[in-house]
């Protein structure tokens, strides 16, 4: 609560403001949009009943939220705070800022900074010269719940690109080539599944980490199907939960077996050109805020 001239700020005044700074901060705690905690230990002292608050107090805290918003704005754009005098110690408009500036960041928790976050490959497979069904079988893990939570929390995300490269003519390969390069790439982030580069066709569920269940049921979250004579082909991701993370299948499934066209038995010609299967992870990085990247490991299922 904003406090006026003449106002007494103190202990309880400080320990209100640190208690928010810590819940961004620290320890992760609830789920979905009502999720928080980035797993920091923040620089601002808990102190008892009747403490007197000293100016490096007031002032680590004004660096715990300055901290806060230069993850979630930019390193150049966080927030200026007025720095706590030793001789004046603490304002009423210098407490007024610092509760504003603490409501912003609470309000943009999920929000990361392109240039507080590093974008890493977790794998990127190929193949060539393939039939049936192709499935690039990828788990995301890491040491413990409040690592994997941290990362959600702090805007984190994992990104699925899928393409493949061919000069030619055969058609079932074209058909393949537009259905994966005019597919978006899909990003997924602790609520949502969202188009995030790439083309425009296809269809994207919405949804995001703490949409999935415990029990590790498998959720489809894109699909894109060939082209007539090609439509029983599929391109699809699917996303499930397991143990501190997420396990990941896109699925290329060349289902078509060929079409009779003359007096000679089908043609189920195989799909040439590079596919490449590629999942990248997007975490915090920096000396504002820095989660734990996960370990990468291919699933039981995967074939490339």
């Amino acid at each position: 609560m904003a406090v006026t001239v003449g106002q007494t700020i103190g202990e309880t005044e400080y320990t209100t403001l640190r208690s928010g700074i810590q819940t961004i901060m620290g320890t992760p705690a609830g789920t979905g949009d009502s999720s928080t905690g980035y797993n920091q230990t923040i620089d601002a002292p808990a102190v008892s009943v009747g403490t007197t608050i000293t100016a490096t107090q007031w002032n680590n805290l004004r660096s715990d939220i300055r901290k806060a918003s230069a993850h979630q704005a930019g390193g150049s754009n966080a927030v200026a705070l007025t720095t706590v005098d030793v001789d004046t110690g603490i304002t009423a408009d210098i407490h007024n800022e610092f509760e504003t500036a603490l409501a912003t960041v609470t309000a943009n928790r999920f929000v990361l900074a392109t240039d507080q976050s590093t974008l890493s490959t977790a794998a990127n497979p190929t193949i060539t010269n393939w039939n049936g069904i192709q499935t690039h079988d990828l788990e995301l893990t890491w040491a413990s719940q409040n690592d994997m939570k941290a990362f959600w929390n702090a805007g984190g995300s994992v990104k699925i690109a899928s393409t493949l490269s061919y000069t030619g003519s055969e058609a079932k390969t074209n058909d393949w080539k537009s259905m994966l390069n005019d597919s978006p790439h899909v990003s997924i982030n602790h609520t949502s599944a969202f188009a995030d580069g790439g083309g425009s066709t296809g269809t994207i569920t919405d949804t995001g980490f703490y949409d999935l269940n415990t029990n590790g049921d498998e959720v489809q979250i894109f699909q894109r199907p060939g082209v007539t004579p090609y439509s029983e082909n599929d391109y699809q991701i699917f996303i499930r939960y397991i143990t501190n993370g997420v396990r990941i299948r896109v699925v290329f499934r060349d289902d078509d077996v060929g079409d009779q066209t003359g007096s000679g038995a089908p043609q189920d010609e195989n799909v040439q050109g590079t596919l490449t299967s590629a999942i990248y992870y997007r975490r915090a990085t920096g000396t504002n805020v820095e989660v734990t990247a996960p370990s990468v490991a291919n699933g039981a299922g995967n074939t490339f």
